[in-house]
């Protein structure tokens, strides 16, 4: 079976485990188990919204609002209700009565007014964008919150996912820490406190995480696991085997090698879907240092983008999970990918003529010059990649040395020493490019420490102006044509070199129920998950 083909198959599949289960088989009680590599460096998606950081976190806190379908239809959360102005510029949210906290203290409108002007908007990757044009936030009572905006945000309901808005305890962070800002740094970030179903049990670093029922949860009977625990196995293929021996339950977002992923596939014990992820839209890139040369010559970025050959490296290195890129959207993103776009070309000789235009001779020894290349350690097909674009850019005499960290060693090298020359990465999009895509280019959001940021140092003030234009731009014709702007500076500037959209492809046994309710669904706090 082709890639392109098992592909379909998948989603064929998943639609029909995606069918609601009648409530009367549901069943309580027993452990959920999943794998994913690296494992999470913190439990708070304010440290860092990496992946495994963001698989954990979303069981234990929670924000205003749930989602519902692959288009994230809103629904209540911590909030139970709540009503928009006519203009769109006052949002007002009625909390729930009675919900409390792991540590047993109520849940308040004074802990969503803090975590969201002292933790989320400054220090959330994400925070700013969707917070930016909050001018101020009233509490009259402990269960109402009201947001009031300086120009409307299209998609600001969105903004209340349990992994972009954690709503945090204010009693959970020492006097000291609020004071000197040391949110990042905070104790609760290894030791969470939320309101979430499941609570931390214990975390032993570089064996398992354990995450248990939380008794006091707001919801009648839920959730319905005992257990949420995440086994931490470095090595692809043995998570591969310890799902096929049923010692573990599941590989989310693409947690296994692709060639094992496929091959599970087709065991009648195990589903695998690429259901799920719809609100996500994951692309790859190469993130580039743009502030020395030769990297901050754009036809040097140019000659590396023509020299990548990107259906060879979906097919060869990601078996055929996912599509070249034509830029900064996903194709799969259906009001704001510009549909005339191609994939981005692949032409060796052009690129050796960039460069030679550029001035990049090549020496007696075929080298023009000489790069760092860093990965992000996912794993295996990771490392496979980097071979794959050493040997790319070699054809067009860039000679490259790869380098390997673990995930906080990469973290703070990209994001805090900004030492680097370039590294592969990816992000999300996420529902409205506003969200996932502005944050990674726009030069407000060049800031140290600040992890998937604009690492690169890339400014470009149309750009700039067009980002703002389209945060302020309800959808429709208009704001379409600005994403078309935005797409065709960021193609042809290349602040990084978009590589492909990912599929993910999430890898479960049958006895697990109920994972794919909505387009975050492995970033869904699973309350009504069930093993049999």
């Amino acid at each position: 079976m082709t890639p392109r083909n098992l592909s379909r198959a998948l989603a064929v599949a998943a639609i029909a485990v995606g069918v609601a289960v009648p409530a009367a088989a549901q069943k309580k009680g027993g452990t959920l188990t999943y794998t994913f590599h690296p494992e999470p460096t913190a439990m708070s998606t304010i440290s860092t919204t990496a992946v495994p950081v963001s698989l954990v976190a979303s069981k234990i806190y929670e924000s205003l609002l749930e989602y519902e379908g692959p288009g994230l239809k809103p629904l209540p959360g911590l909030a139970e209700s709540w009503t928009v102005s006519k203009d769109n510029l006052v949002y007002t949210f009625k909390l729930r009565k009675g919900v409390t906290w792991h540590d047993g203290k109520p849940f308040t409108s004074a802990d969503v007014k803090f975590s969201i002007e002292k933790v989320v908007t400054p220090f959330h990757s994400r925070g700013k964008t969707y917070f930016g044009e909050v001018s101020a936030i009233d509490t009259p009572d402990p269960l109402t919150v009201v947001f009031r905006l300086k120009s409307p945000v299209p998609y600001f309901l969105r903004a209340f996912q349990s992994s972009e808005s954690p709503i945090m305890p204010m009693h959970g962070f020492t006097a000291d820490e609020i004071k000197e800002g040391k949110f990042r740094s905070a104790k609760i970030m290894q030791a969470p406190v939320g309101t979430g179903p499941f609570k931390l049990k214990e975390w032993k670093k570089g064996s398992h995480v354990i995450l248990e029922r939380h008794p006091g949860y707001w919801k009648p009977g839920k959730p319905y696991l005992d257990q949420v625990v995440l086994r931490v196995i470095p090595d692809g293929a043995a998570r591969a085997i310890a799902i096929e021996k049923g010692e573990v339950d599941l590989g989310p977002m693409s947690a296994l090698p692709p060639a094992e992923a496929q091959r599970l596939g087709k065991l009648p014990s195990i589903t695998a879907s690429q259901e799920g992820s719809e609100g996500l839209g994951p692309i790859m890139w190469l993130e580039v240092n743009n502030r020395s040369k030769p990297l901050a010559d754009v036809a040097v970025r140019q000659a590396i983008s023509l020299a990548i050959d990107r259906k060879r490296l979906v097919d060869v290195i990601w078996y055929g999970q996912g599509k070249p890129a034509s830029g900064p959207i996903v194709s799969g993103n259906p009001n704001h990918f510009d549909k005339k776009l191609k994939p981005l070309e692949y032409n060796v000789d052009k690129a050796n003529k960039l460069l030679d235009a550029a001035g990049y001779k090549r020496g007696k020894d075929g080298v023009r010059f000489k790069l760092t290349q860093n990965f992000l350690p996912y794993g295996e097909e990771w490392v496979r990649q980097a071979e794959f674009i050493k040997q790319e850019l070699r054809k067009v005499g860039i000679q490259v040395e790869t380098q390997s960290l673990d995930m906080g060693g990469w973290l703070k090298r990209i994001y805090t020493d900004w030492n680097y020359d370039f590294t592969s990465n990816f992000t999300h999009n996420y529902p409205d490019p506003t969200i996932g895509v502005q944050r990674a280019f726009i030069s407000t959001n060049i800031k140290r420490g600040a992890t998937f940021s604009n690492s690169m140092d890339y400014a470009n003030e149309k750009l700039d102006a067009l980002f703002v234009k389209a945060a302020q731009t309800a959808d429709g014709p208009a704001r379409n044509k600005t994403w078309e702007e935005i797409q065709a500076i960021l193609r042809n500037d290349l602040p990084v070199i978009f590589l492909m959209e990912i599929s993910y492809t999430h890898v479960w046994n049958k006895r697990v129920h109920g994972l794919i309710t909505n387009g975050v669904s492995m970033y869904s706090n699973w309350d009504s998950v069930w093993v049999d």
